[in-house]
Formats: structure tokens, sequence, C-alpha cells
């Protein structure tokens, strides 16, 4: 997974400390750029992203590392709150919005993020009554782990106070740097799953679902709530009984009790990325489906489909978790209430309906 070939770096932070930290545990020479950014091969778009999975830019951010989730004004969010550590995958998803959202193909880590970004976090988590913070809106939260060693230092930050949740979401299962960490319930580690078959065909380099789920189990027996993303929910031949098992899979080896909430998310696409996709990927057949142009502009399965896949996921959960939070990512009110019965409205929000989960799971007064 981590297969990464040449590292650049800012001339800024060539001699940073951390940078030096970094360079140690990669092992490779670095080469120090005497421009802002890494050079690109002169290669058609979809070849470049796949020559950028194997390149590192390690840099200085000068914006703001903590910040709102963008989501969107046409569709319900959750409340989210950003801590912005760095940008791209190693892993290889076929459906990945960033294919489509940078026009920076390589991936990219922060290396001011331990004294200028943990310097915005604390500022953030003593003037919020709440919050809710994760990493993983632009990268996986474990992309970097094997030589940044973040993790363990964020959850020691959040182990410190009383007024968020960090969550840490991936699809990795290399976790082991947080064991025996003193985290006090304040992170919540979190695995997106999908069916097998998706797994298998649409996300190279990414462990089984049942290794993810497992990963998941062992986090539970350390302490750590758990929080899962079934997203994007993409339809196939067979996938009901597939995700069907998977719900049964993981409350056999995850306690219910534990975890802090479950999200729905169908699959969901800028136009840009569909062509991108097959030129990557042509063996894909995700794309081809009944879709209709939303009101964010992404493509979206037709609204009777969606339900259908929500209702199902839904009604699995139910039987094995009834109390268990689970919602809807990114969509509209009226989707709420035909799979659910209730909007987040009668909830008095869907950022109200998390923050409880999370008090509540997380053992937070």
């Amino acid at each position: 997974m981590f297969g990464i070939k040449k590292v650049y770096l800012s001339r800024e932070i060539a001699e940073h400390p951390y940078t030096q930290e970094i360079l140690q545990k990669l092992k490779i020479e670095p080469e120090i750029l005497k421009e802002d950014l890494p050079p690109v091969p002169l290669a058609p778009w979809p070849e470049v992203i796949s020559w950028g999975k194997k390149v590192l830019f390690l840099t200085r951010y000068k914006g703001r590392f903590f910040r709102r989730c963008p989501g969107t004004k046409a569709y319900l969010c959750c409340g989210y709150h950003i801590f912005h550590i760095g940008q791209g995958c190693p892993l290889d998803c076929t459906y990945c919005i960033l294919q489509a959202y940078f026009n920076q193909p390589w991936l990219t880590f922060f290396v001011n993020v331990l004294e200028e970004g943990f310097a915005e976090l604390e500022v953030a988590l003593k003037e919020y009554p709440f919050l809710r913070i994760g990493t993983g809106e632009f990268t996986d939260s474990f992309a970097f782990e094997r030589f940044t060693h973040l993790n363990p230092r964020l959850v020691e930050l959040f182990a410190a106070q009383e007024s968020g949740v960090l969550e840490l979401k991936t699809k990795t299962v290399s976790i082991e740097s947080l064991k025996g960490l003193s985290h006090r319930r304040r992170t919540i580690l979190a695995w997106s799953l999908n069916a097998p078959t998706i797994s298998k065909n649409e996300e190279k380099g990414a462990p089984t679902v049942e290794e993810r789920i497992l990963a998941a189990q062992k986090a539970s027996s350390w302490g750590y709530p758990v929080a899962f993303h079934f997203d994007p929910l993409i339809r196939f031949p067979g996938w009901k009984e597939e995700y069907a098992s998977v719900i049964a899979f993981l409350f056999r080896h995850v306690p219910a009790q534990n975890i802090c909430w479950i999200s729905l998310g169908s699959l969901r696409f800028m136009p840009e990325l569909k062509e991108i996709a097959y030129r990557r990927f042509p063996q894909t057949k995700i794309f081809s489906d009944e879709f209709i142009t939303g009101l964010d502009g992404k493509k979206r399965y037709f609204r009777p489909l969606r339900v259908e896949l929500y209702r199902h996921i839904w009604h699995c959960i139910q039987e094995f978790a009834p109390h268990v939070c689970v919602y809807l990512c990114m969509e509209s009110p009226e989707v709420w209430q035909e799979v659910f019965g209730f909007t987040p409205f009668s909830k008095e929000g869907l950022s109200k309906m998390l923050d409880e989960a999370a008090r509540k799971v997380c053992g937070i007064t």
C-alpha cells in the first residue's frame, strides 16, 4: 500500500525536526524543490494520478488546519469539523472523488501540523462547547501513519480535553501504534465498509472488509469507541445479500454498545470523475446505472434507488442493534423521511443528534 518511490521537500521545511523524523522512517533520499510544487510528468491526467500515488510531498500548510466540513447547502450536513493534515491517498478506489477534486496528484503531508495545527486545535477545543473532528476528509486517516506517527500524538491531545472527540477514519488495518495509549475514549476509530464484491473490484490496495471489521474488534478491545461508514453504497447483482452478510459479520465481532454511529451514503460523483475512472479502471461497471444530477451538481442514483439501498441496510442493522445511531450522509430531508420515518429536524438537527451519540458512547457528560 505504501509504495512511495519519490519524496519531495519544500525548501522551507527541509531542516524541520519533524521532516527529519519522517525521512528517517522512509529511508528515501529526498529532493529539495527549487519551485513551489513538484514537477508533473507530461502525460494524460489519469496516468499522472497513478504516478502521484508513489510520490510524497512534504511541505508547510499556509491555510487553516481546522475548519468546517465543506458539505453542501442542498443536503443535510452532519456538522463535522476537519483537521487538515494532508491530502491524497495511497489506496486506489475506483470511485474516489479525489481523482477529480484536486489538481495535484501526489500525496501531500503538512509538516507544520505539530506546532501550527495543534495550536489551532487547542484553541478550537476551548472555544466550542463540543466538537466532532476528523482527519479523513481529504485522505485516509492512516495513510501517512507508518512514517509520521501522528495519530498517537492526536490521541494524547484529545485525551487531555473534555469538549470534543476525534474520529480517525480508514480502510486500513495498521492500528498498532494506538495500542496501550491512555485515550480516555476521546478518539473514535472508524472504518469505511462495503460489500465484498465492491471491496475486491473497486478498492485497490485496501484490506478486505472482514479484515477491517476484525481491526475494529481489536480497537474495541483496547477500549476505543468505533464507528462505521457504508459509503458509497453501490448497486450490483446480489447487493442485498452481500451487505446483509457484512452487517451480520460486523455485529458478531463488534459490540453494538461501543459503536458511536453508522453512516450510510450512496454512490455520488462529479461528472468528470466518470471519464477519469473509466480511463484508469476500464473494467469497472459501477457508473453504468440509473443516475440523475443532484442539487449539488453530482451524479446520484435516482431517489427511489437510494431509498431502497438505505432502507435495506438500515433494516439489516436494526435486526442486530436497534439503538445504534444510524444517519444518512449528504441526503435531503425527504429521503430521511422515506427511509426512517423522521428527519433530523425532529431531533434538533443532525449535528445535535451525532453530538449526543458521541457523548453517550464515549462517556462524556
